[in-house]
């Protein structure tokens, strides 16, 4: 099912959206939540973006994505890793283990506000989010999945750039390693091998819906194959929908509006919103 409802009028900021901090213990992370107009509780997604990204999107297709679900009834939850975006926190610091505290405690927030029914979550995750994401809906039981250009295996996509570019080298020379803007510490390389994939699939119920370019320069689409793969070795439905081109981010069109609605279609109907 394709959705295509356009966004919804501009209105009240308060009443569309709330922002706000949520305390992982470490750090402050910076999220804002998209909100449906009907009266709670509400379903709710929640997007984990990637690795030099943040929750407003390249193009601000984040902030459309989550916009369109709230005016089909469904909460959307957009938050900036801790050292990403607006979030606090030392960006020396990021890692696998830092990922995986910063979306429990989002969904440790979205438990204990009535307004949002967590036994209806849907789960998003854009590039190295696909990790995060995977992570997040085995654990806490989400109704579907999202993947848009996964990261899969990721200590091999590092190898591989290791073989191209000095990262072992500068790491040691300055005490981290520079990519795409970021700073990449010791405590990212250390834990490259903590979100197993494979094994949060293993306790995940619900079905997969992956998007993909096929010549995506950033995350190679064999990185989708091998999540098709996991799938179906672990019997969990998963559809895979390819893309031509070479576009990562989905923000120009047509794959941006493609993409949108595929997804949002499909979370609707997972999360049994009409």
């Amino acid at each position: 099912m394709t959705d295509v409802s356009p966004p919804r009028p501009d209105a009240d900021p308060a009443r569309l959206m709330q922002f706000l901090w949520i305390d992982t213990g470490e750090a402050h992370l910076a999220a804002s939540i998209d909100l449906p107009s009907a009266a709670p509780p509400w379903p709710v997604v929640v997007l984990v973006h990637g690795l030099s990204g943040d929750r407003i999107g390249r193009s601000y297709h984040f902030v459309e994505f989550g916009r369109r679900l709230a005016n089909r009834g469904i909460a959307c939850v957009r938050f900036d890793h801790a050292g990403c975006g607006e979030s606090t926190g030392d960006q020396l610091s990021l890692s696998m283990h830092t990922v995986e505290r910063d979306a429990l405690a989002v969904m440790d927030h979205l438990r204990r506000d009535r307004r949002f029914d967590a036994a209806r979550l849907g789960v998003v995750g854009s590039s190295l989010g696909g990790l995060g994401a995977v992570m997040l809906a085995a654990r806490c039981g989400a109704r579907g999945l999202c993947l848009w250009a996964p990261v899969c295996d990721l200590p091999g996509m590092t190898r591989a750039l290791a073989a191209r570019t000095p990262l072992r080298e500068t790491l040691e020379a300055i005490g981290y390693a520079p990519f795409k803007g970021l700073r990449l510490g010791p405590d990212y390389f250390q834990s490259l091998d903590h979100l197993d994939p494979g094994a949060n699939l293993a306790t995940y119920r619900g079905p997969v819906f992956i998007a993909h370019a096929r010549d995506d320069q950033a995350v190679p689409i064999s990185e989708s194959h091998r999540y098709v793969q996991l799938c179906e070795e672990r019997g969990v439905p998963c559809e895979l929908l390819e893309f031509d081109g070479n576009t990562h981010d989905f923000h120009e069109e047509p794959a941006r509006s493609k993409l949108l609605g595929e997804s949002i279609g499909r979370l609707c109907r997972w999360l049994g919103v009409a």
